[in-house]
């Protein structure tokens, strides 16, 4: 098993080693270079979906997606991205995440780590991108750092799901079952202390201030994290499984041609602790 870095400050590839069958010590090492790398990269995977979720659960409980439709019919862990249509039913989501985001920020115990692999893709376009919310905490400066520690955020699935296309009113029971959470401004990771900023501009909004202040602020904090010099773009080959770590990084898939290209992923994310 081989390590090694993408960028300077984080990301990385591991290569040498299959997934489904991982030594105890090869999976204490790919989770240091996670909780430490915050996205780790393996190439020429072969994984069903029951290896996919049995590799997840090595790092913790595996939690149920929050759009059921889009759940593996085969196994309900597995969600899945695509834009392929049989039988006039879509295998999976074509829609979401193409805004940068922390996965599933509005839960009261957000997603930790999620596992995304792939099946099909495009051969142009549809790469995933990375940039770390660390390392935008450690550019601010003194004051920021101090006033921004401070800050509690709303998050609420209602508002992300007021940005999707030709989206439906929730339902009284959707609404009761996914109420608005409270998250600091200003996360520490659980495993090194280590702070970061934990943003969702499509979910969360600054306790006290107006919203158009705050959403203003979010924006402009995402903004300053996910300058170009900053980003990792993955472009995804049939075969890879891109892990990452969510108490620390933010990302966004990016656009393809739909008409012209499959695209077939398949995610499982494992369950996390309430940010403080």
């Amino acid at each position: 098993m081989f390590i090694q870095d993408i960028t300077p400050e984080f990301g990385c590839v591991v290569e040498g080693v299959d997934l489904r069958d991982i030594t105890e010590d090869e999976v204490t090492r790919f989770q240091s270079a996670l909780t430490y790398r915050g996205v780790v990269v393996c190439r020429d995977q072969t994984m069903s979906p029951e290896d996919l979720v049995d590799f997840a659960r090595r790092f913790g409980p595996v939690e149920y997606g929050v759009r059921g439709e889009f759940q593996l019919p085969t196994n309900a862990d597995v969600y899945v991205i695509s834009n392929i249509v049989e039988n006039g039913k879509p295998l999976g989501n074509p829609n979401d995440g193409f805004a940068w985001h922390t996965d599933l920020s509005f839960l009261e115990h957000p997603t930790a780590f999620t596992f995304l692999y792939a099946i099909e893709t495009p051969p142009e376009g549809a790469s995933t991108e990375f940039a770390s919310a660390a390392v935008s905490y450690d550019r601010l400066d003194d004051e920021e750092k101090r006033r921004y520690s401070r800050l509690p955020v709303r998050h609420s699935y209602e508002m992300l799901h007021a940005t999707r296309k030709n989206a439906r009113p929730l339902t009284d029971d959707e609404l009761r079952a996914m109420p608005d959470v409270i998250h600091p401004l200003v996360r520490t990771h659980p495993a090194t202390g280590r702070k970061a900023l934990y943003l969702g501009p499509n979910t969360s909004l600054p306790v006290g201030m107006e919203p158009e202040a705050g959403a203003a602020l979010i924006q402009s904090l995402m903004d300053r994290t996910t300058q170009p010099e900053q980003v990792y773009a993955h472009a995804w080959r049939p075969g890879d499984l891109v892990v990452w770590d969510n108490h620390t990084m933010v990302h966004r898939a990016t656009e393809y041609d739909r008409e012209r290209y499959r695209r077939l992923l398949h995610r499982v994310t494992v369950r996390g602790e309430r940010p403080c």
